[in-house]
């Protein structure tokens, strides 16, 4: 009986586990969920309100200038817009399945970069699938030679560069843990 009793305590221990789980991923994916559509909506608005306008902010520095790009990251591929939406698909759908299956590990920092790359992607995404092309409206050719880009683009480049800092530093950690057992090993030894 007591046995019994001891199984079934184990097992609603093991189900309140799954349960508490299961709420935890749930939370980290509508926080990175918000954060998208916050970022997302940034992106859109910034390049409805800056299309087709010529504004300098910062002469000789920045300035708002619209140019239509039919081709990838500095204008490589020119009108093989259904290769980069596919291509886009594909990469936003293997991120997507990667925090479905993490959201367990994902902690803060990590849920910000790997929302700003999501966020930048779609953004980028919806301008290729509506409009034939991604709206670049920030212009600082002026200053040093660099094509125009916009907040999806900057969403981008900052998520990944994150994400392999992170990765970076995680690596390393890692990699000075082993050492440190190593060493603790030795010192162990007589």
């Amino acid at each position: 009986m007591e046995e019994k009793q001891e199984t079934k305590t184990l097992t609603q221990k093991i189900l309140e586990r799954e349960e508490q789980e299961k709420l935890s991923k749930r939370k980290v994916l509508k926080k990175i969920f918000i954060l998208v559509l916050i970022l997302l909506l940034i992106d859109q608005i910034t390049k409805f309100l800056f299309i087709n306008k010529d504004i300098s902010l910062i002469p000789g520095v920045l300035k708002f200038h619209t140019v239509q790009n039919r081709g990838g990251a500095f204008g490589v591929g020119q009108n093989s817009t259904f290769s980069f939406i596919i291509t886009n698909i594909i990469v936003l759908g293997i991120i997507i399945k990667f925090i479905s299956m993490q959201a367990n590990q994902i902690d803060r920092k990590t849920g910000v970069a790997i929302s700003m790359v999501l966020a930048g992607g779609f953004g980028n995404l919806i301008d290729r699938v509506f409009k034939g092309f991604v709206v670049d409206f920030i212009d600082i050719s002026e200053a040093i030679n660099f094509p125009n880009f916009n907040f999806a683009d900057i969403c981008i480049v900052i998520g990944w560069v994150l994400l392999a800092l992170f990765f970076a530093i995680y690596a390393n950690n890692v990699r000075m843990g082993k050492r440190k057992k190593e060493k603790d090993d030795k010192s162990g030894e007589i």
